[in-house]
């Protein structure tokens, strides 16, 4: 009775493994999505931080022209707000891709 007792316990842990790895399977696969999809937004991030940075740089050398001109030409004037507009439109973009890193991360813990 010793002996089949022992093969007893040795297949009822190998079951139990077995049936936590096929539980927590999709667990761990659902995990390395939400990793991989955060890792996206995560580049999709830094990209969107550089572009602002530029069209920041963009935004001041147009300031330094208008200055410079003291507002006479019309074109520098329109070129200022369209800039803006495009600083605006980046600034949006990369908040909304920081608060769907943040949604991600919540929804890891």
């Amino acid at each position: 009775m010793d002996l089949y007792g022992s093969i007893i316990t040795f297949l009822s842990s190998v079951a139990v493994s077995g049936s936590i790895f096929v539980a927590l399977s999709p667990i761990l696969r659902q995990r390395r999505r939400a990793i991989e999809k955060l890792r996206l937004v995560n580049e999709a991030l830094v990209t969107a931080e550089e572009n602002v940075a530029r069209l920041q740089e963009r935004h001041d050398v147009i300031l330094k022209e208008i200055c410079s001109y003291y507002l006479v030409n019309a074109e520098l004037q329109e070129s200022l707000v369209s800039a803006r507009a495009a600083i605006d439109d980046a600034s949006g973009f990369v908040m909304e891709l920081r608060r769907l890193q943040f949604n991600i991360l919540n929804s890891l813990s």
